[in-house]
């Protein structure tokens, strides 16, 4: 083998590239085969989460992003529905001034029809939260 401009022989015809084999899959499939290829360089993300480093805190940060986002959601839905009944009533004398059965209707609609929308709205905020922390985890476990 002898060396022409830095390449050997049976580089030449390559321009000097080799090629590397390389597998291709699914990271599940190589967690499953037990498969080492990520490289030494790879330190898993639950390592970074309990040793508090940077990059464990962007992953906690994107999560607490997440769930913020989906509380401040909620709540402006919640204010959005509750903060439109006292115009909702002002603006129709049917619903101020009107009885059902001797109640007045104004109370009906905010002691009985507000409550299936707040128990709506926290099911969806509870299931959206589980979501969240699923999709968290899958990440994690993913890395």
């Amino acid at each position: 083998m002898t060396k022409e401009h830095g390449r050997s022989r049976s580089d030449a015809g390559t321009g000097g590239l080799r090629a590397r084999r390389v597998t291709v899959a699914h990271p599940k499939t190589l967690a499953a085969l037990g498969s080492t290829e990520r490289g030494d360089w790879h330190t898993p993300a639950h390592e970074d989460l309990g040793q508090q480093t940077a990059l464990g805190d962007i992953y906690l940060r994107s999560l607490m992003r997440s769930q913020l986002r989906l509380g401040l959601g909620i709540v402006s839905v919640l204010v959005l529905v509750l903060g439109t009944l006292p115009y909702l009533f002002l603006m129709t004398p049917a619903l101020r001034d009107g009885t059902l059965a001797g109640v007045p209707v104004a109370w009906l609609v905010i002691g009985v029809a507000v409550y299936p929308v707040i128990l709506t709205l926290a099911l969806f905020c509870v299931r959206q939260a589980r979501r969240n922390e699923r999709d968290f985890v899958d990440l994690i476990d993913r890395s």
